[in-house]
Parts: C-alpha cells; structure tokens; sequence
C-alpha cells in the first residue's frame, strides 16, 4: 500500500512510471487518499468525469461497491483474481461497452 515515507511500494511505482509517460499526476489517485465516504464520493465523481485516468487500489478496497465503471475501458490485475466478484464490474461494463480490456499479467483474459 501507498506509505509515503520513500519505501518502495508498487503504487507509488506504477504512479512514477505513469507519469514519466506524459501522464499529469493530478490524473492519478489512490484509493487510499479517499478515507471518508464524501471523499470516495468526491474521486468517483471525477473519475466519472474523466479527470481522474487512473485510480489505483487492492480488490479489496475497490472491489464490491466501487461504482465508477461509466469510462472504464481496462482492468489490470496485478495478481489472479479467485473470485468472479474480484472482477464483475468491469464485465458488466464490457458487456455493455464491447471495448473493456481485463488482464491477469499482461495476458487478455476476455
């Protein structure tokens, strides 16, 4: 998780190596920053809207009850999802939009 304090974690890694590639870091959140529900309001408002591109987070805390799938196009896991919950919203999303990509590792899974 996101720490803060200069250890390496693969957040803060991910988010450094997005950035290096033209992305603006106000376009990239953590789920972590949104720690009350106005806040988790707040960001899911503007990844709804597009000004957050990226919004990095464990299953854990982003799976059941993150509702912010109007612009997703790609799921990334960084690990293999065990549980069809770990990754039903994004294919109910796919199922509507046909352009969803979901990865496991790089490898496309649908």
């Amino acid at each position: 998780t996101p720490k803060g304090d200069g250890t390496f974690n693969v957040y803060e890694d991910i988010k450094n190596k997005l950035m290096e590639k033209g992305v603006p870091e106000q376009e990239i959140a953590f789920i972590h920053d949104a720690n009350t529900e106005l806040r988790k309001a707040e960001l899911f408002a503007k990844v709804r809207s597009g000004q957050v591109r990226f919004l990095l987070g464990s299953t854990a805390k982003m799976g059941a009850g993150t509702n912010v799938q109007d612009r997703l196009i790609a799921l990334h896991h960084l690990d293999v999802p065990w549980r069809p919950s770990d990754v039903g919203r994004i294919l109910r999303t796919f199922k509507i939009k046909k352009n969803v990509e979901v990865t496991d590792n790089g490898k496309i899974i649908i």
